[in-house]
């Protein structure tokens, strides 16, 4: 989640974008835990409205993520075996996979060999780490193939939102739990690869479109193209639904259209994009929003730790999760907000005395996993190698 370059090199209104979700995660994750359920009333003008705002994080997030990570890799340019981006692309899913999964032990269980059954389900760091790989993998078969890349990415994203239906019907009880969580939520997967896929899929599409068209995104006129796109889509593509299982009478068409969030919701996320970049053009950002924004992943890391206490069992949920009131839920999510903040603020100066005053011994057990780490994915990349080998390579693309 964070990408490091300079200012100049990189668009501003995406970490812009990023700081905007990532601040609506942190507070729309602290009212919903400590919220207490007699509040929660859609009929209220309040909530909804911060329910609706609270719907927009993760899609931003999935979208955002494939913009991103598909910009850069167009930008690397270099046959595959040479191209720094996919390396560092297959690394960062493998972590935030293996990430999602450390941030959930709950470690004086651990050491007693007790995981609660919950333990497994997916989250947010799980999906975002294979639609990095997934991205990697049609970039690589569009180099193969020679099919256009952006209809891989924009056809992809459809396709995934198309079939949630039917994959969300179908009976995955044979399947180990582990492998189970995968593919449905019976178990307690927040998310799924199918759908939040297609969002990563349609946001690489857009990373392709920003790649070769930099210059639309600092002019007026294509926000304005982008916002209305996201207009049509929130305000016709039920209809649009509902007359395409007319035509085609494909069941999947009419259940969508009777919970039209996934495109729903890819519409409210071109409108957000389309807002900052009109006001990246209005006025400068500034740097605390912009350097929030390229630390999402340790905010995300340090939330999950702190809100839900997984490591130790001791969070703030303790103190009375889903009892609150909504006074002290706002005050108490004002405040988590402004910490986090804070703690971005000062995450040079913590990360520098953190190096000083880490014993030795753990320094020396992180570099011994940085090592072992590499030499797995080094295993791994020779595997990949020879698989690659079996296509001809005459293309020019290894």
């Amino acid at each position: 989640m964070n990408q490091a370059s300079s200012v100049k090199d990189r668009l501003q209104f995406i970490d812009a974008i990023r700081a905007f979700a990532i601040l609506m995660m942190l507070q729309g994750h602290f009212v919903d835990t400590m919220l207490a359920y007699r509040f929660r009333d859609l009929g209220n003008v309040v909530y909804s409205t911060w329910f609706f705002m609270r719907g927009m994080t993760a899609p931003i997030f999935f979208t955002i993520t494939g913009l991103v990570f598909t910009f850069l890799l167009l930008r690397d340019g270099r046959p595959i075996k040479e191209n720094e981006r996919i390396k560092k692309g297959i690394r960062r899913g493998f972590f935030l996979i293996f990430l999602g999964y450390l941030l959930k032990v709950n470690f004086p269980a651990f050491l007693v060999g007790w995981f609660y059954k919950s333990y497994p389900a997916l989250d947010v760091l799980h999906n975002i780490g294979l639609a990095l790989l997934a991205l990697i993998g049609l970039y690589c078969f569009h180099l193969v193939s020679k099919i256009s890349l952006p209809f891989l990415y924009f056809g992809g994203g459809i396709l995934v939102f198309l079939i949630n239906p039917t994959w969300v019907a179908y009976d995955w009880d044979f399947l180990p739990l582990a492998i189970r969580n995968y593919f449905d939520a019976d178990n307690g997967s927040i998310f799924l690869p199918i759908p939040w896929l297609g969002f990563t899929l349609l946001g690489a599409g857009l990373g392709w479109h920003l790649f070769h068209k930099t210059y639309l995104y600092r002019t007026w006129y294509w926000p304005a193209i982008l916002m209305s796109s996201g207009l049509i889509i929130h305000f016709f593509s039920t209809k649009s639904l509902l007359l395409l299982n007319q035509w085609t009478g494909w069941g999947n068409f009419l259940q969508l259209a009777y919970d039209n969030v996934l495109f729903w919701r890819f519409g409210h996320v071109l409108i957000i994009i389309s807002i900052f970049i009109f006001l990246e053009r209005l006025l400068t950002f500034p740097p605390l929003m912009l350097k929030i924004g390229s630390e999402t992943l340790t905010i995300y890391a340090t939330h999950y730790v702190v809100l839900y206490g997984t490591w130790i069992g001791i969070g703030i949920k303790t103190l009375g999760q889903f009892t609150w009131s909504p006074i002290p839920v706002v005050i108490g999510a004002v405040l988590f907000v402004i910490a986090a903040i804070v703690y971005i603020k000062h995450i040079d100066q913590i990360r520098i005395k953190l190096s000083l005053h880490i014993p030795g011994r753990i320094r020396y057990f992180r570099r011994y996993i940085h090592v072992m780490g590499k030499r797995f994915m080094k295993q791994i990349f020779n595997q990949l190698r020879v698989w690659f080998n079996l296509f001809p390579t005459n293309t020019g693309i290894w």
